[in-house]
């Protein structure tokens, strides 16, 4: 619920018990219920919302009607209101790229939760990263223009393509180019609206898509694996956009592209001269031929209801909601989400192995048979590692497979994300207990405390904001900042702590907070003023 940003109840129906009192036969199954409590109508299928819309109003004001329509509100806290900040949220996709003729390798990451992009500068030692460039405000949006004003929503699968750095932006249902020459953002495929019903006609910017979720690219071809439409399509030049294979039903069928039917696909790679394809709903892993008359094949997978953590050869193996793979030396690594492994498919021979993983999410580093994942999405490889969007831990994963051991890359450039992850007027107000001072300028000093077993951390710029003034300070020394006061007035402290385990360094959090301090004034009142505040 958190990773989808939903704040509406949501019971997890285990047992069956409502499905079975409700008599449901059929998934997704849409009840609607009056404020009586009755059953005016079942819908079986996916629905149209904008249709279903006018019956749900002539049933509000039917019973608004008849005074029976109770609008107290509800008092909710939804469980991302307690999560603290962090550098990355929900991360998903990944992309390696070394510009040719320079040493520098760079990571790209899809900060998804954040709807952003990071390009992060590797160390030589792969132990560590330094976020370079970011891509988008942090709020969700479809905005082009430089990377600073620029707006994603939910983006995932990225792919480069001469200058520019291609996304699939899947909650705008669009497909964006980012210049990185420039870092100027522009959409190239895509309405902004989810697509209903049949292909559209026009340029590619007017056709609407269904999230798009991960991209291929060759020369002037881009390849997008559209998971709402459960099809592969492709863009050509930026000019000509259509359908590649699949027909849109959301089936478990081989064949020749026009025919044959996926299952929600999630990631996109090449190898062997066929495109490997993870099917994500029917826990599959797909290709196809890339040849004269291309083909889809199953590797893995026998359908929407058959999925397990199975090791092997052929019919037998079995995998869980896999959304992401790479084709690496030989080899297809697979990220098996929701078995919380990372596997590897053996083309020629069709043998699936755990590479690493126990099945038990976590987020413990070392050797890879205890070494533990939450929900892997994105995986990539090159020189020897894999490199992993850890999604659910929210972290990156660096993979050594000469050695057998995982460790967690440290992100550093922390400033870069600096109004980025909660943007002043949507930060949380702490209104401290009010102060009297002496009229004049005054001085304030903060004090800030952390919970036991954490430590500010050293390696990034503390800050605090008021008005137009940015501090920026370290761990060993408290802020402090004058302030003129004339009459009884209120100060706002914009607060942004970076902060991590003492014990473990790769657990790092970031804390946004405006802090409200009440002053009143009198003649024997304070001219220094000591404000205490306590992360909890």
């Amino acid at each position: 619920m958190m990773r989808h940003g939903i704040d509406h109840p949501v019971v997890n129906d285990a047992d069956f018990q409502i499905w079975q009192q409700y008599a449901i036969r059929a998934w997704p199954t849409l009840v609607l219920i009056d404020p009586r409590g009755k059953v005016v109508d079942t819908q079986s299928g996916e629905i149209l919302a904008e249709e279903y819309a006018a019956k749900i109003e002539t049933l509000i004001a039917d019973f608004e009607a008849k005074e029976l329509l109770d609008r107290t509100p509800l008092e909710l806290r939804p469980e991302r209101a307690a999560e603290p900040g962090r550098p990355l949220h929900y991360p998903s996709k990944l992309l390696l790229a070394q510009p040719e003729g320079g040493s520098a390798r760079y990571l790209f990451i899809a900060d998804t939760g954040h709807h952003r992009l990071l390009k992060v500068e590797l160390a030589a030692d792969d132990r560590s990263g330094e976020i370079v460039q970011v891509f988008g405000t942090g709020q969700p949006g479809l905005r082009d223009g430089p990377a600073g004003e620029a707006q994603f929503h939910d983006p995932h699968g990225m792919t480069l393509s001469g200058p520019n750095l291609y996304v699939a932006d899947t909650e705008n249902h669009a497909i964006r180019a980012i210049d990185l020459a420039t870092n100027e953002v522009r959409t190239v495929a895509g309405t902004g609206h989810k697509a209903h019903g049949r292909l559209g006609s026009g340029g590619p910017t007017d056709i609407s898509l269904r999230s798009p979720w991960a991209l291929w690219s060759e020369e002037a071809v881009l390849l997008i694996a559209m998971a709402g439409s459960h099809q592969i399509w492709a863009l050509v030049d930026d000019t000509r956009l259509g359908i590649f294979a699949g027909t849109g039903a959301e089936a478990l069928v081989d064949g020749p592209v026009a025919e044959a039917a996926f299952n929600q696909p999630s990631d996109l790679s090449v190898g062997f001269a066929h495109m490997f394809v993870a099917d994500a709903e029917a826990s599959a892993v797909r290709v196809i031929s890339l040849g004269e008359d291309p083909q889809v094949m199953t590797l893995i997978g026998q359908g929407l209801f058959e999925f397990g953590d199975i090791d092997g050869v052929g019919g037998m193996v079995r995998l869980q909601h896999p959304t992401g793979l790479t084709f690496y030396d030989g080899l297809v690594y697979i990220a098996d989400s929701y078995n919380h492994k990372i596997k590897t498919l053996d083309p020629t021979t069709g043998e699936v192995k755990t590479l690493i993983g126990t099945g038990q999410p976590g987020d413990m580093d070392g050797a890879f048979f205890e070494a533990e994942l939450y929900e892997p999405e994105g995986v990539v490889a090159s020189e020897g590692r894999l490199y992993i969007a850890d999604t659910n831990n929210h972290l990156i994963r660096v993979a050594d497979l000469a050695a057998g051991t995982l460790q967690t890359l440290m992100l550093h450039g922390l400033e870069q994300l600096v109004g980025r992850s909660a943007p002043q007027d949507s930060a949380e107000v702490h209104r401290l207990a009010p102060v009297e001072v002496a009229p004049g300028e005054v001085e304030v000093t903060l004090t800030i405390s952390l919970s036991e077993g954490y430590k500010l951390n050293p390696d990034a710029p503390q800050m605090i904001q008021w008005g137009e003034t940015m501090l920026t300070f370290g761990p060993a020394e408290p802020p402090h900042f004058n302030v003129t006061v004339e009459q009884e007035t209120e100060i706002d402290v914009m607060v942004t702590l970076y902060y991590c385990q003492t014990n473990d360094q790769r657990l790092c959090l970031i804390h946004t907070r405006r802090l409200r301090l009440p002053l009143t004034v009198a003649a024997d009142g304070q001219e220094q003023v000591d404000i205490r505040y306590e992360v909890d």
